[in-house]
C-alpha cells in the first residue's frame, strides 16, 4: 500500500494542473468484513457525508470487503503537515474528480453490425464484460450500429456522452468525427481495427492495430538484436508488395545500425544463384520481399530442391502474419525451414484454454466460432478485458498505469505506447511464432 501511495503522489499533479481548488486526502482505507460507511467514518473521525463525497464511484449501499475508500483529511490534520497527495476535488465549478478506480462504468460500442466479423468481435467483448463483472464491477454497455459511412454515423454522435470508454468505429471515414467528440467529452476511444499512423493531440485514443511500418520496424530490430550472428538474405520476387517492401526496408535499416548489409537473391534464380547467396558457415535467414502465398510456395519449392543438393546449409525463414493462415497446409515446411512468423497475435487452436473459450462462445451464442485470422471473438475478448479491467482498477490513472495491467489473452497482447507527447497510443507489441526443427511451436516476445 505504501508503494501505491508513492505512485499516486507522483502522478496526480499532472491531472490537477491548472485546477483552481483542491481538497486533500489523509489516508486510504481497505474495507474489512462487516464495516459500514458509518463505522469507517467514525474510525477516521470524519463526517459520513464527507466520506461518501470523497468516494462518489462507490455505491451507497452495503460496503464490500476489499473496497478502497479515500479518506478526506480533516482541517486539523492539515495544519503544519506536509500533504502526501491530492487526488480528489469536490464537485463544483472549476473542480475535477480524479478516480483511482471505477466500480460503475459506462461503455459504448460503435460497429457496423451488418458485418459478421464485427458481430463476433462484439460477442467476445460481451464475454469479457461478464468476466470483469465477477470482480464486482457494474458495466452499463450501449451498442450502436454505425454502418460504414459518415452519414450513417452522424445521428449517433449526440449519444456519445458520459462514457468511460468507447470501442469503434471500424471505418476510417468515421474516425475523425468520433475522435473529436471523444476528445471534447474526455472519453477513451479504442480503435480495434484501424492501422493508421498515430494522431496528434488525441491523448485518449488507442490504436489496437499497429501500422505495418511500426510493426515491421519493431520486428526487424528485435530479429537482428536477438539473432545478431545470423546472415540475412532478401529474396526479390520481381513483384514486391507494400508489406514486403516495408519489412525488407526495416530489415535493411536495422542491419545498417550494425554496419551490415543483407545479400539479395532472385526468387527464380538457379541453383548456383542460391548457393552464392547463402553462407555455408552461418545460419541464413531468408526474407521474401512479397507477402503473397504464391511467392512463398515458389520459394519453398526452390529451397526443398536446394536442400536435397546441399544438406549442410542452415536455412531459416522470416515471414508475415498472413502465413499463419497456411499453417495447416504448410506445417511440415515451416518446421523443416525453422520458420519465424512475425505477428501481433497468435491463436493456439490446440490449447485446452482456447478450446474452453470456443465452447463457451458456442454455448452462449449457439453458433460456431468462425475460423478467421485473427479470431474476431478472441480479439473482442482480449481487448475488452484489457480496457474494462484496467479502467475499473485504475480509473483516471489508467494512462499512467499501463504496465500494471495484467494480461492473460487468448490471442492478442497489448503494449500501448505514445510515439510523442500528446499523441495517441499505439499497440507496439510484436512477437515471433517460431516453428522449430524439433517440430515445436514457441512464442518469442
Amino acid at each position: 500500500m505504501k508503494r501505491i501511495l508513492i505512485l499516486i503522489t507522483c502522478l496526480f499533479p499532472m491531472f490537477l494542473n491548472g485546477q483552481d481548488i483542491l481538497t486533500t486526502l489523509g489516508d486510504m482505507h481497505s474495507v474489512q468484513k462487516g464495516e459500514t460507511w458509518e463505522s469507517v467514518a467514525a474510525s477516521h473521525n470524519v463526517p459520513v457525508l464527507e466520506l461518501q463525497a470523497a468516494n462518489p464511484d462507490v455505491r451507497r449501499s452495503k460496503l464490500k470487503k476489499g473496497t478502497l475508500l479515500i479518506i478526506p483529511a480533516s482541517p486539523t490534520s492539515q495544519k503544519g503537515e506536509e500533504l502526501e497527495s491530492t487526488i480528489h476535488a469536490t464537485d463544483g465549478p472549476g473542480m475535477t474528480l480524479i478516480r483511482t478506480g471505477i466500480s460503475d462504468m459506462k461503455v459504448g460500442v460503435l460497429l457496423p453490425f451488418g458485418d459478421k466479423n464485427m458481430v463476433e468481435f462484439y460477442r467476445g467483448l460481451l464475454m469479457a464484460a461478464d468476466s470483469v463483472r465477477t470482480s464486482s464491477v457494474n458495466l452499463d454497455i450501449h451498442a450502436w450500429d454505425c454502418g460504414t459511412t459518415a452519414a450513417q454515423l452522424e445521428p449517433l454522435l449526440p449519444n456519445l456522452k458520459d462514457l468511460d470508454v468507447l470501442f469503434g468505429p471500424a471505418s476510417a471515414t468515421q474516425i475523425p468525427a468520433v475522435a473529436e467528440v471523444c476528445k471534447e467529452q474526455g472519453i477513451r476511444l479504442v480503435l480495434p481495427f484501424w492501422s493508421g499512423q498515430p494522431l496528434l493531440d488525441y491523448p485518449l485514443l488507442y490504436n489496437a492495430t499497429a501500422p505495418t511500418s511500426i510493426l515491421f520496424d519493431a520486428a526487424a530490430k528485435k530479429q537482428t538484436s536477438y539473432y545478431a550472428a545470423k546472415d540475412y538474405v532478401i529474396v526479390c520476387s520481381g513483384n514486391p508488395d507494400t508489406r514486403g517492401q516495408a519489412l525488407t526496408d526495416a530489415l535493411r535499416v536495422a542491419l545498417s545500425v550494425q554496419t551490415r548489409v543483407p545479400r539479395t537473391l532472385e526468387l527464380e534464380g538457379d541453383d548456383f544463384a542460391y548457393e552464392s547467396a547463402f553462407n555455408q558457415l552461418h545460419d541464413n535467414v531468408i526474407v521474401l520481399d512479397d507477402s503473397s502465398i504464391r511467392s512463398l510456395n515458389i520459394l519453398l519449392a526452390h529451397l526443398k530442391d536446394f536442400r536435397q543438393k546441399h544438406p549442410a546449409y542452415r536455412l531459416s525463414l522470416l515471414g508475415y502474419p498472413e502465413w499463419q493462415d497456411e499453417t495447416e497446409r504448410l506445417l511440415g515446411d515451416f518446421f523443416a525451414f525453422d520458420t519465424y512468423i512475425i505477428s501481433p497475435y497468435y491463436y493456439n487452436i490446440l490449447s485446452d484454454r482456447t478450446k474452453h473459450f470456443q465452447r463457451t462462445y458456442e454455448k452462449n451464442f449457439r453458433t460456431p466460432l468462425a475460423s478467421t485470422s485473427p479470431r474476431y471473438a478472441a480479439l473482442g475478448f482480449d481487448l475488452g478485458h484489457y480496457f474494462l479491467s484496467g479502467i475499473s482498477s485504475f480509473g483516471d490513472t489508467f494512462e499512467q498505469m499501463q504496465g500494471g495491467t495484467q494480461q492473460d489473452p487468448y490471442q492478442n497482447w497489448f503494449q500501448f505506447e505514445r510515439s510523442a507527447s500528446g499523441m495517441s497510443f499505439i499497440n507496439s507489441f510484436v512477437q515471433f511464432i517460431h516453428f522449430t526443427p524439433e517440430n515445436m511451436i514457441e512464442l518469442i516476445r
